[in-house]
């Protein structure tokens, strides 16, 4: 759907969000309004992922191709954000109302992508957040999303599980973070790299949770490469994301 026919379906809203299988709300028809007219967004092509508390869709921006990720104001999961919110120090003061903390949440992974891709890990680049909506570049090849690592028929597994530990380094030694939710489900593969995904659960390594935090990732990536056959252990994983450059 181009900017012009975006338009043109405001006039009405129900058709609109018939056309994207009702992901819209009138709250996110506005902001996204205001992002097409300011052009971070020129096309919006199709749903890509739906889940309970976002939805990601595919479309063209300014630098090409894009991913514009919705999170769920209503059926957002409070008990499970408001711990991360409140452990980090970026976002103290943050109003307890649902559009507040969903807006603070959408920043949040924006601010997290950003530290991540400046210390060089493989993710998404942050290109824009405006309330409940959030563009990042998209990693493969429209209409299609690469595919997640628990998807994919790997041929150099060790190779990947090296250099998805090389990632979890760069994020805890140089971006000062945790991904906090990592496993094969988060992890896409594109052009033989894996491709980190999902920051909005990041911590900084000072939270109070973090190392907890990074232990889990690193289980559930172990997990994946043992399955795979490479011969590797939670113990040795660990030593090897700690260590400094």
């Amino acid at each position: 759907m181009t900017r012009e026919k975006w338009k043109e379906s405001l006039a009405d809203p129900k058709e609109l969000r018939k056309t994207f299988g009702g992901v819209f709300d009138g709250r996110t028809i506005q902001t996204l309004s205001k992002m097409l007219q300011n052009g971070k967004i020129t096309s919006l092509d199709s749903v890509i992922k739906e889940g309970k508390e976002s939805k990601v869709l595919a479309g063209k921006g300014a630098k090409g191709s894009i991913a514009i990720k919705i999170y769920a104001v209503e059926s957002a999961n409070f008990k499970r954000i408001q711990p991360y919110l409140e452990g980090d120090p970026r976002f103290k003061g943050v109003k307890n109302d649902r559009a507040s903390i969903i807006r603070a949440w959408a920043m949040r992974e924006f601010k997290n992508l950003q530290r991540a891709k400046e210390a060089g890990v493989n993710c998404p680049e942050p290109i824009a957040v405006r309330d409940n909506v959030l563009v990042i570049s998209f990693i493969g090849e429209l209409p299609l999303p690469a595919p997640r690592l628990t998807d994919s028929e790997v041929e150099n597994p060790r190779e990947i599980f090296e250099d998805i530990i090389r990632q979890m380094r760069l994020l805890w030694n140089k971006a000062n973070l945790v991904h906090g939710d990592l496993s094969a489900y988060n992890i896409l593969t594109w052009e033989g790299k894996p491709w980190l995904i999902d920051f909005s659960q990041s911590v900084l390594r000072g939270h109070p949770s973090a190392t907890a935090f990074l232990e889990r990732d690193i289980k559930n990536v172990v997990s994946w490469a043992k399955k795979e056959g490479v011969e590797t252990d939670t113990e040795k994983a660990m030593a090897e994301v700690i260590k400094p450059f």
